[in-house]
């Protein structure tokens, strides 16, 4: 799984971590012949894209990769190389960094450090398969590829006919290593998708952060499936390892690579919506972690503003930018001149427990809303984090945190022609998935403040209470009802922040336009 520094690391809507640490399974890689160990060393890499965050800090993203063609084309995961959610790092289908630069260690024998030595970029990538092919292009020190230079290969083999039981083995360079690490295991089961194709083989080989992108193989020592995410959660007794299997590497990039070299890049697994057109998002069961969490797909937009994108039928919808969240709603959504011109839509899709497809007809139309809404929003972008507590007082979840760029506000910057005083607004709180009242906390931060840290130090104990609420630009409380009113508003953008007892902190921006004393916002939304 990718490894980020502590700027970039953002939690996603659903409860999929990247490569926790897991149990130890138990068969072991010298079942493995030595002949098909050595050709699995010398084709797995280690990939690692240094990263220039907020504020010019600096970091780096690690994970594994197997080679799986002489001229140098490896496959990995994307998130090891670009985003499939939104981050600081940008938004879903961009590369860290510029997507040209990644560094490849290899080494000739397991006993051998792993030292970069070729300099590979991005050619193709699916942000829903999460899934990507990268091409060496040169050397580490820019220099060319030296003529007739060929790279060890690993076999590619489609799991079918592979029993629960059957044993596997998985290569790759976890975290802080740089030898090649081994740990073995056996297929403990299949996740099927709607189309009845194997979106995950589960394992109880152990997976840790930097396998992702890495090989499952076979008693062959054949790649039969790229590790790539750790279920764990309150739903599971132990961690489970789901790993990405060979047959759903689309067709299309394998061709490409049969017919010549691939020179071009491109990106799937994003949708654009057009003006005055209509598209569907389709829920089957690949991405996601259990069988029964949500998916999230994402849309590219139009420029045009203002407009409105609705959703048949009436599924939760956000818009979200690199610093988080915009606004959330059920059906539909205003976008206005004042939201960040690059945001994209991401529609959350439930799966019915029968297994089938989950569809929504979305269009996008250019027209402003028939009654001017400020943003409500949706799930946090981290779990853990606040619970509200009677009174109004906070417990904080260990390790909790959020995402957007760290130490900076993502509202403050105001739009529409400065300030408006006394302006009020009127929403409700409600649970993501019922659709049901909840009592909860609002907390409005003032320009420049970031409500999620400045309640973290209210819980260390770092700040008063006064001085908690002098950060704040308005707060409301949620009754049994859901309803809560915030007053004392202004004209601008800002940060707030909503907290309900057993469901994860919802961090998200609002837009106050001018001219309007009070507004009615969208449901703002939370999910457990």
């Amino acid at each position: 799984m990718r490894a980020r520094s502590s700027f970039a690391r953002v939690a996603p809507l659903i409860a999929v971590l990247s490569c926790l640490l897991a149990h130890a399974g138990g068969a072991h890689a010298q079942e493995l012949s030595e002949r098909a160990t050595e050709r699995c060393v010398r084709s797995a890499v280690r990939i690692q894209v240094d990263i220039t965050g907020p504020g010019g800090r600096t970091g780096s993203s690690t994970g594994s990769g197997a080679v799986i063609d002489p001229r140098g084309y490896i496959l990995t995961n994307f998130h090891v190389v670009g985003q499939t959610r939104w981050s600081s790092m940008g938004l879903p289908g961009a590369f860290l960094g510029d997507g040209q630069h990644i560094q490849i260690a290899t080494v000739e024998s397991a006993r051998m450090a792993a030292q970069p030595r070729w300099i590979a970029r991005v050619v193709r990538a699916d942000v829903r398969l999460d899934l990507a092919i990268l091409r060496i292009v040169s050397q580490a020190d820019g220099s060319p590829i030296p003529p007739g230079t060929t790279f060890e290969t690993i076999e590619i083999a489609s799991t079918e006919g592979m029993q629960p039981g059957a044993p596997l083995w998985a290569f790759g360079f976890p975290l802080g290593v740089r030898t090649i690490n081994v740990t073995g295991g056996h297929t403990t089961g299949f996740q099927m998708n709607a189309r009845n194709e194997v979106a995950w083989i589960r394992t109880d080989a152990e997976f840790n952060p930097g396998n992702s992108g890495g090989m499952l193989v076979d008693r062959r020592g054949r790649l039969v499936a790229v590790p790539t995410a750790v279920v764990s959660g309150d739903e599971t007794l132990e961690p489970i390892e789901l790993a990405r299997p060979a047959e759903r590497i689309p067709q299309a990039w394998l061709d490409a690579l049969s017919r010549g070299s691939i020179d071009d890049v491109l990106v799937t697994g994003i949708t654009p919506l057009v003006s005055g057109g209509a598209a569907t998002a389709s829920a089957v069961g690949d991405s996601g972690g259990l069988d029964d969490e949500p998916e999230i797909q994402f849309f590219s937009l139009p420029a045009s503003r203002p407009a409105t994108v609705r959703a048949t039928p009436a599924v939760p919808i956000a818009l979200v930018s690199a610093s988080g969240i915009v606004r959330e709603a059920r059906g539909q959504i205003s976008i206005t001149q004042y939201d960040p011109p690059n945001t994209m839509l991401a529609v959350l899709l439930p799966r019915p427990t029968d297994g089938s497809a989950t569809e929504a007809r979305l269009s996008f139309d250019d027209a402003a809303p028939a009654v001017a809404t400020a943003p409500g929003i949706g799930p946090g972008s981290a779990p853990g984090g606040y619970a509200g507590a009677p009174g109004g007082a906070y417990a904080g979840a260990p390790g909790g945190g959020y995402g957007g760029a760290p130490g900076t506000a993502s509202g403050g910057a105001y739009a529409g022609g400065g300030y408006a005083a006394s302006v009020s607004a009127r929403g409700t709180v409600v649970d993501g998935r019922t659709g049901r009242p909840v009592s909860a906390f609002v907390l409005v931060a003032r320009p420049g403040v970031d409500p999620a840290q400045a309640a973290n130090l209210f819980v260390s104990g770092q700040i008063l209470p006064q001085q908690l609420e002098s950060m704040l630009l308005t707060r409301a409380e949620a009754g049994p009802t859901g309803a809560f009113e915030l007053r004392g508003l202004m004209a601008g953008t800002f940060s707030t922040l909503v907290v309900a007892r057993g469901y994860r902190p919802t961090l998200v921006q609002i837009t106050i336009p001018a001219g309007a004393p009070q507004l009615t916002l969208s449901p703002l939304t939370v999910f457990q």
